[in-house]
C-alpha cells in the first residue's frame, strides 16, 4: 500500500510514471535508525524520469509511539538555499532583473544607510557566498530579528534585518572570498520581493512549489504546536523540541533557511535539476549551467547554493547540499553522471543526524546510481 500511495504521489507531480513502484527503502532506514540512535528518517532516489526508491521510519517524537510517513514534513534548512537561487533564475529569465543587478539599485531607496561597499555587490556574488558578508550577523540585528519574529510581516522583518546589517561595513572586500552566510540569501529574497512587490514566501510558492507539484511544501516549525502531525526537532542531547516559533530560524533569514516539505516533493525538486531540461519552469539551458557555476572566490559554493564536487568515489561532479537548524538535518546529492538524485532528512540535528543521513546518501547512491 505503501509503495502504491508513493507512486500515485509522484504521478500528481512532475516527476515520470516509474517503470515499477520504487522500492520501499522503509526496513534500511530502520536499521540505520537503531544504530545512529535518532528519531526518524525519510529518504528518496530519483533517476532524470522515475522515483527509484523511498521511505520513512522511526517516530515524530522521542518518548511517543506515532510513526512518521512519507507524508510527513520535514524541515530542510539551508537545503532551502538552492530553491532560493532557482526562483532568482526563474525571475531572472522573465526580465524581472538579472546575474549582475546590483543591491544599491533595487533596495538603494529602502536601505538609505547603506554601506558604500555592499551597493555594487550583485545578485550572482550573494547567491554565491562572496558578497561581503559575515557568517555571523552583528548581535543587535539578530537580537532584532528575533525580537520582531512573530510581531511583523516577514518581508519587514527581513527589509528591518538588512538595515542593520547593510549600514555595516562588509566583512571582507567584496568578491575577495567566500564565507557562507544566510544574509546573503535575505539580501536576495529582499531584492526579489521589492522587485516582484510580493513577499518571497508567496514567490516561492507560486513560481516554484506548485509549478514542481510540491503541495506539502511550506515555511518553519512543520508540526502542530498542540497536535503530533508532523516530526517534532530533536536537540543535541535528543530531546524533543515543542514546535515553538523563538526555537526555529527566523523569518529574516527565511530565504536561506526556512523551508519544509515532505521526502516526496523534495525529491521532486531533486529531480528537475537531475535532469537538467529546459520546460515552462526554466527554458533556458544558460540558466541551470548558471546555478551550478562556480565564481573565481567562491571556492566550492556554486551560485545555486550548493558544494560543487569532485568526488572519485562518488562518480565524478557532485552538487550537494546540507541543512540544519539544529534540530533536523537534511542533505540532497546530485550527480549528473551518475544520472541519480538523493535526498534525506531526519529529526535530529549535529552529527548524529548528519552521520546517519550521510551513511543512507552514500547506500542509495552506491545501489541507484549509474556505474
Amino acid at each position: 500500500m505503501r509503495a502504491l500511495l508513493t507512486t500515485i504521489a509522484w504521478i500528481t507531480g512532475v516527476g515520470g510514471l516509474a517503470a515499477a513502484p520504487p522500492r520501499d527503502l522503509s526496513s534500511d532506514l530502520d536499521a540505520i535508525l537503531k544504530d545512529a540512535e535518532i528519531p526518524a528518517l525519510a529518504a528518496a532516489a530519483v533517476s532524470r524520469t522515475e522515483l527509484r526508491a523511498s521511505g520513512a521510519a522511526g517516530i515524530r517524537r522521542q518518548g511517543k509511539k506515532d510513526s512518521v510517513s512519507l507524508q510527513d514534513k520535514f524541515h530542510l534548512g539551508s537545503c532551502t538555499k538552492p530553491m532560493t537561487a532557482t526562483l532568482t533564475a526563474i525571475l531572472i529569465e522573465e526580465g524581472l532583473l538579472d546575474w549582475d543587478t546590483k543591491i544599491g539599485e533595487v533596495l538603494g531607496k529602502q536601505i538609505h544607510q547603506c554601506h558604500e561597499d555592499y551597493k555594487n555587490v550583485t545578485v550572482e556574488q550573494l547567491l554565491a557566498h562572496v558578497g561581503g558578508l559575515a557568517k555571523q550577523p552583528p548581535e543587535a540585528a539578530w537580537r532584532q530579528a528575533w525580537d520582531e519574529q512573530g510581531r511583523k510581516k516577514p518581508p519587514t522583518q527581513r527589509l528591518n534585518f538588512l538595515k542593520a546589517i547593510l549600514s555595516e561595513a562588509p566583512s571582507y572586500p567584496p568578491g575577495t572570498k567566500t564565507e557562507y552566510s544566510n544574509q546573503g540569501y535575505a539580501v536576495v529574497g529582499t531584492m526579489l520581493e521589492t522587485l516582484a512587490k510580493k513577499s518571497w514566501e508567496s514567490l516561492l510558492k507560486d513560481r516554484l512549489f506548485t509549478p514542481l507539484g510540491m503541495k506539502s511544501a511550506g515555511f518553519r516549525d512543520p508540526c502542530h504546536a498542540r497536535r503530533l502531525d508532523h516530526p517534532w526537532g530533536h536537540d543535541e542531547q535528543g530531546k524533543p523540541v515543542p514546535p515553538n516559533p523563538s526555537r526555529d530560524n527566523p523569518d529574516a533569514i527565511g530565504p536561506g533557511a526556512t523551508v519544509h516539505a515532505n521526502i516526496i516533493d523534495w525529491a521532486k525538486f531533486a529531480q528537475f535539476h537531475l535532469r537538467r531540461k529546459p520546460d515552462k519552469l526554466l527554458q533556458q539551458a544558460a540558466s541551470f549551467d548558471k546555478l551550478t557555476s562556480l565564481l573565481p572566490t567562491s571556492g566550492q559554493h556554486g551560485i545555486g547554493g550548493r558544494l560543487v564536487l569532485d568526488r572519485k568515489d562518488m562518480g565524478g561532479h557532485c552538487l550537494v547540499m546540507n541543512g540544519s537548524n539544529t534540530m533536523w538535518y537534511a542533505t540532497l546529492w546530485i550527480l549528473q553522471e551518475r544520472e541519480i538524485a538523493v535526498v534525506v532528512t531526519t529529526n535530529r540535528g549535529q552529527e548524529e543526524g548528519s552521520s546517519a543521513c550521510d551513511k543512507v546518501a552514500g547506500q542509495l547512491i552506491k545501489e541507484f546510481g549509474q556505474e
